[in-house]
């Protein structure tokens, strides 16, 4: 990286602070979601600050879809605020019956309503900036805004931004990628194409070898090896998860930049190739295109526990678990072709404890989502959409106590924040059936 220049800072100028809340949550995606809605169902008045215009996160602005299975004998393990999200698009007609393809447009609906019917106060547009800090503690978070910088201020904080950008500002020690080179999962551009002839569309390992075959040619330079796409909620449209990103970093700007356009690249490439190779997409057409490239992987935040892959491949259990995992250890090669996999047996899943979400070096956040303190490996498993709500959860079900209590976060009993989460519908007991949020059943159905 060249040499640069820096910026003296001359003018000093106050910034307002234009919200305060019991509890701020940064960034709208599943795990703030789930953290948002768990802090206001427990009680706590919450500020969800959100940098787009839309709630949803990878699903929605990072076009991600389906959500990843992550049940046992079809049940749902995130059986909270991921399970009544769902239920939510499934209302507006936006989720198939397999509970986990769903409709992007109508999950930004459908994540807001949920939001706001749990009294939850949202701020958009909104880009996290900086924490401005009192000792081990943050005293205000300061967002860049069309009304130019501004302040939000609140007694406990969730850092729900995907890459850990609020715990990293305020000082928490973090990890970065694996071990080994500090190399993160790829990225990926997800896209939607409309117009397909679905009765002529080969079966999948048809594709892979027109894919493999294009890849010979030369026609196609993504690293991958093999072509991941979905069917989806409307019979003419195709979803792809399946341009490969590498060598590049989600928190520094430029290298994010490069890797959108390296994402779009690679998309105009498999637009050429489905249609003039792939039967059925001779008419088919770009019908949508992440707004934002998907990120697996970057910062780890370092927490009052460390779940290592060992514990996870033995189905660590813990009496503080908060959330329950079973989605496999899915790791994407940082540097090219190849996925490694490793699937947990039937019946078998292991278990988040609440030391995970608790960061180091500050007093007054929670983190929630994907960029808890787990190994890489564990991080492969946990980071998918569901888990990663019912981590958030769990966050701001802790945030909402602490604040009641008047106390740290990782001064809480982790078995009680478990048993709130319980109280709040996740399934985290064994039987049946446990009562949910609303007094009755929770339901386990979607498959």
């Amino acid at each position: 990286m060249s040499e640069r220049a820096t910026i003296t800072r001359v003018e000093q100028r106050e910034i307002p602070v234009i919200r305060q809340a019991d509890v701020v949550v940064v960034g709208g995606g599943p795990g703030g979601l789930g953290a948002a809605v768990g802090a206001a169902r427990q009680g706590a008045h919450t500020l969800l600050v959100e940098r787009y215009g839309c709630l949803g996160g990878m699903a929605t602005v990072g076009l991600v879809n389906p959500f990843m299975h992550n049940h046992i004998d079809g049940r749902r393990l995130d059986s909270g605020v991921h399970q009544d999200w769902c239920h939510k698009m499934e209302e507006m007609g936006g989720l198939l019956p397999d509970g986990v393809t769903f409709n992007a447009e109508i999950a930004k609906l459908a994540a807001e309503q949920l939001c706001l019917e749990a009294g939850v106060d949202l701020l958009y547009h909104a880009f996290f900036g900086t924490a401005v800090m009192d000792g081990r503690c943050i005293d205000a978070l300061v967002f860049a805004t069309k009304s130019g910088p501004v302040g939000v201020r609140g007694y406990v904080y969730v850092d729900a931004t995907g890459d850990g950008d609020v715990a990293a500002r305020a000082g928490c020690p973090f990890e970065y990628g694996r071990p080994e080179d500090g190399l993160c999962q790829p990225m990926t551009t997800c896209f939607d194409m409309g117009g397909v002839d679905l009765s002529r569309l080969p079966d999948g390992a048809e594709i892979n070898r027109l894919f493999l075959q294009a890849k010979a040619d030369g026609r196609l330079s993504c690293p991958r090896e093999n072509c991941l796409w979905f069917r989806t909620t409307q019979p003419d449209r195709i979803h792809f998860n399946t341009t490969r990103i590498v060598r590049h970093h989600a928190t520094d700007v430029e290298s994010l930049s490069a890797a959108e356009r390296e994402g779009r690249r690679q998309v105009i490439e498999y637009l050429d190739w489905l249609r003039s190779d792939v039967p059925g997409f001779e008419n088919a057409y770009l019908l949508a295109l992440a707004q934002h490239v998907g990120v697996r992987e970057s910062r780890r935040i370092l927490g009052e526990k460390y779940l290592t892959r060992a514990e996870a491949e033995a189905f660590a259990k813990f009496p503080d678990g908060i959330c329950r995992c079973r989605y496999p250890i899915d790791i994407h090669s940082p540097t090219g072709g190849g996925t490694e996999l490793v699937v947990f047996p039937p019946g078998e899943w292991y278990e988040i404890p609440y030391g995970c979400i608790v960061p180091l070096g500050v007093d007054n956040l929670l983190v929630g989502g994907r960029p808890i303190s787990v190994d890489h490996a564990v991080h492969a498993s946990m980071r998918v959409m569901p888990p990663a709500c019912t981590v958030g959860q769990a966050a701001g079900v802790a945030a909402a106590m602490a604040c009641a209590r008047g106390v740290k976060p990782r001064d809480l009993d982790g078995v009680e924040v478990k048993q709130a989460l319980v109280e709040q519908g996740v399934w985290l007991i064994s039987g049946e059936e446990q009562v949910g949020p609303g007094g009755g059943m929770s339901d386990h159905s979607h498959s």
